[in-house]
């Protein structure tokens, strides 16, 4: 029988945002048993990733731990694999930034362990043809797809064999991988996996990877005392088998065996990033060749933290001069790319609300560290930032940020910025903007009183004639602080057809964003309905202390209901909350009813994940011809 080479190896990544005490259980499970059990087989070799926001963390709170890797890399047991240093998904990000952040986790891999890396992962196995050269200009000289990326654009050929791709003339080695988490129908582990793909043809190399994060699922599923023994029978077997396998690291492979076939792969990546990207525009009709990108349409909030990651980009690359505040500000930048805020992750990557507020948090202080002290001026920009062909309104401040729409006239984003957060970030898994749940200002009209359903779903029973209307800005009436939008249509109530006009004034303050209507009756006729504003805002359960409505306690518990909750009439309500946010602040010059209820996004039938909840204040509007009624609406933050 002839010996099969085998690499294994495990790509290890821990997202941005998620808690210390999720860190250490990780660690305890998966990241220190493997490795402590792989220092006891030092005849077994193994090929790991980490990425750069992972190894600090380890520098951090396990120093040991990198004491090993350095230890184990030394005496060539394990080679460590390069790549995006916040695990980017390439494919998305910048070309100047896909170069950075490769780069920067080079050199840290450099300092750490002395040796700069030859091989470079990608997060999802996300590849599009021009990585070649991007990889070769970082010093890169081979990668991994998974079997299915290799039959998929070169037919089923077995044995699956390392290929090299070029672009512009700059060639990469390709390995075929087999992923312990996809390529077998359910999660797997390295020995089971090395026994099925012995029975198939013979292949001089054989690549396994798994991610490291799921030994804890193996280890529970085997039914072992604790993980270290999992993993100690794992390696067992290897040595056991070690006349049919021989474990050996990329590098070490390619001195002996160049590749020599070339191949061409098309835009792909993993089967369940893929499946996301199929989705995007119709679920009942999936995309069968979808780009990768399409993963940001997928949903609202993965699309406006994909264009606000852009703006900043473009941003910083305006900041000329001062070199050491570039440099920040570009760290911070690549930090806000972490691959798992843009997508539906096996972490839970965008519908957490941890992961994407760190990704926002570091896109602000990105922008906030371009902003030069003593030349900054708060003032209004008109700019396509979302990549719609449409300019939105982006009021830029020393405390807060707001964009509105003129799809709508919404408060589509409302950054406080000593608090570093976005208030409208909120996930439900919607990509048309007026499900999404994510913004404020956003204008119903009802026929009759909405009741406290309305806030569960706010557009059930709202005509739509201003949250999907089309505002025409005023440019005569803007000022540096304030712009004013309209927009008129046709509202049918009981089969009676009225011309109604509704303009919105914008005015921009320290913590406030002030909003004056003015809805006109533009016929000859009386016209009745319900006016109802909906406020989306990310508080959490565990963030909100107290409800004030006036000068009254409100019900808390009310705030996160499932079925939606009439909390009475108020001028004035305030969510008090935890440092740093401290509060928000919703006032009006005429009383509202208000309703509110919690805004999820569903795990299963049965589980869901808080973002934050939904308020819904409404006003009974009652216009003779030619009339006119006005409110004035305000939204604080940080008070």
């Amino acid at each position: 029988m002839l010996k099969t080479f085998l690499i294994i190896g495990m790509y290890n990544h821990f997202p941005e945002g998620v808690s210390d005490s999720e860190f250490e259980t990780v660690y305890q499970t998966c990241y220190r048993p493997f490795l402590s059990v792989l220092n006891r087989f030092a005849d077994i070799q193994a090929t790991l990733y980490f990425s750069g926001s992972l190894l600090r963390r380890l520098e951090a709170r396990h120093p040991e731990y990198l004491m090993l890797l350095e230890e184990m890399t030394a005496r060539r047991q394990i080679e460590i694999l390069g790549g995006g240093f916040y695990d980017p998904v390439l494919p998305l990000i910048p070309t100047s930034d896909r170069l950075g952040q490769i780069e920067l986790l080079t050199t840290y891999l450099r300092k750490s362990f002395g040796k700069r890396p030859r091989g470079c992962w990608l997060s999802e196995y996300a590849w599009e043809p021009w990585l070649a050269s991007t990889l070769q200009t970082c010093g890169m000289d081979y990668t991994f797809l998974l079997d299915s990326q290799f039959k998929a654009a070169n037919g089923g050929v077995d044995p699956l064999i390392p290929v090299v791709t070029e672009d512009q003339g700059r060639c990469l080695t390709v390995f075929p991988t087999y992923d312990c988490s996809e390529s077998f129908g359910k999660v797997t582990g390295f020995d089971e996996a090395a026994q099925i793909i012995a029975k198939r043809e013979s292949s001089p190399i054989r690549v396994l990877m798994a991610p490291g994060e799921e030994i804890r699922d193996l280890w529970e599923n085997s039914g072992l005392e604790s993980p270290d023994i999992y993993i100690e029978r794992t390696l067992a077997w290897f040595r056991k088998n070690a006349l049919e396998f021989e474990t050996i690291t990329p590098s070490r492979f390619l001195k002996s065996r160049k590749a020599s076939v070339r191949a061409y792969f098309p835009g792909t990546a993993s089967q369940r990033y893929m499946a996301e990207c199929s989705l995007a525009r119709d679920k009942k009709a999936p995309a069968t060749h979808p780009s990768l990108r399409n993963v940001i349409l997928r949903s609202n909030a993965s699309s406006t933290l994909y264009s606000r990651m852009y703006y900043v980009h473009l941003t910083i690359g305006q900041l000329r001069g001062d070199r050491s505040r570039k440099k920040t500000a570009i760290e911070d930048l690549w930090r806000g790319q972490s691959g798992d805020a843009y997508w539906l992750s096996k972490s839970g990557g965008v519908r957490l609300p941890s992961i994407r507020e760190a990704a926002y948090r570091s896109l602000l202080d990105a922008e906030q560290t371009t902003r030069i002290k003593g030349s900054f001026k708060p003032g209004i920009l008109r700019a396509d930032t979302d990549s719609d062909g449409q300019k939105e309104i982006v009021y830029q401040g020393v405390d807060l940020n707001a964009y509105v729409h003129l799809r709508g006239a919404a408060l589509v984003e409302f950054d406080t910025l000593k608090a570093r957060r976005n208030l409208c970030d909120l996930y439900s898994g919607e990509n048309d903007s007026d499900h999404a749940r994510k913004a404020c200002f956003v204008d119903r009209v009802y026929q009759k009183a909405p009741d406290a359903r309305s806030a569960v779903t706010p557009r059930r029973g709202d005509l739509a004639i201003f949250s999907n209307g089309h505002f025409e800005e005023n440019l005569s009436l803007a000022t540096l602080s304030g712009v004013t939008l309209y927009c008129e249509d046709i509202i049918e109530i009981s089969g009676a057809k009225r011309m109604v006009a509704l303009k919105k004034v914008y005015a921009f303050y320290k913590r406030t964003v002030q909003v004056s209507y003015s809805v006109i009756n533009k016929s000859d006729a009386p016209l009745s309905f319900w006016l109802g504003v909906e406020f989306n805002l990310a508080i959490l359960p565990e963030q909100l202390e107290t409800l004030r409505l006036d000068d009254n306690p409100g019900p808390v518990e009310a705030v996160y209901s499932h079925e939606g909750a009439s909390i009475g009439q108020a001028r004035r309500i305030v969510f008090q909350s935890h440092e740093p946010l401290r509060s928000a602040v919703i006032s009006s010059s005429r009383p509202g009813s208000a309703c509110t209820a919690v805004v999820s996004a569903a795990i299963s039938e049965r589980r869901s994940i808080v973002q934050g909840f939904t308020l819904v204040l409404s006003w009974p509007v009652d216009l003779a011809a030619d009339e006119e009624w006005n409110l004035d609406l305000n939204l604080s933050a940080g008070e």
